[in-house]
């Protein structure tokens, strides 16, 4: 009997953590990571356009408004199919849409954590990281709202496991350990 995969879905705002999160289950259970703002970025270089957090999220949004899920789900769909991996990571899912549509493809073995911080928690980190440069909290703040017009936040109340990202690094692995063995049934 082949063992189905396990989709997990991790919903969170900008620097709450999804990244930790996604890198302890990659490394201790050797589980693929889709990224699913990787479809964005594939769609800007494919048209020759500079990368940037303002752009990406500018993008995103336009797609979002014009297409609706589909496209992203279809494409992050594909690369579950394709993995060999027994747990495949969905880092960075945003909207019901995305939940209804993959929990239709994989039933309870699609499950949603949520990794929640303070929004002062969350700009510190953002503003220590700076991946584009220094952001504003005026940035920081219309990132935010962009991620919940989306509906992150209807995702992150209806996810079936919480991870408290205000503790520290230490504390959200000790959550996601207990976490998963929760979903692996052990």
């Amino acid at each position: 009997m082949v063992a189905k995969k396990i989709i997990i879905g991790i919903a969170g705002m900008p620097a709450s953590g999804k990244s930790l999160v996604a890198d302890y289950i990659e490394a201790k259970y050797k589980a693929q990571r889709i990224h699913m703002g990787d479809f964005v970025w594939n769609f800007l270089k494919k048209r020759g356009i500079r990368p940037s957090e303002e752009m990406g999220s500018m993008v995103g949004l336009y797609l979002w408004a014009e297409y609706g899920d589909i496209p992203i789900s279809d494409w992050a769909n594909k690369q579950v199919k394709k993995s060999k991996a027994k747990i495949v990571i969905l880092d960075s899912i945003r909207t019901p849409e995305e939940v209804t549509f993959f929990r239709r493809q994989y039933g309870k073995n699609f499950q949603v954590v949520a990794i929640l911080a303070a929004p002062n928690v969350r700009f510190e980190r953002m503003r220590k990281r700076a991946r584009f440069g220094n952001v504003p909290k005026i940035t920081f703040k219309m990132r935010d709202d962009d991620e919940l017009i989306r509906g992150v936040g209807d995702v992150m109340v209806s996810a079936n496991y919480e991870i408290d990202g205000n503790k520290g690094k230490a504390s959200v692995k000790k959550q996601t350990e207990k976490i998963m063995r929760s979903i692996r049934g052990k």
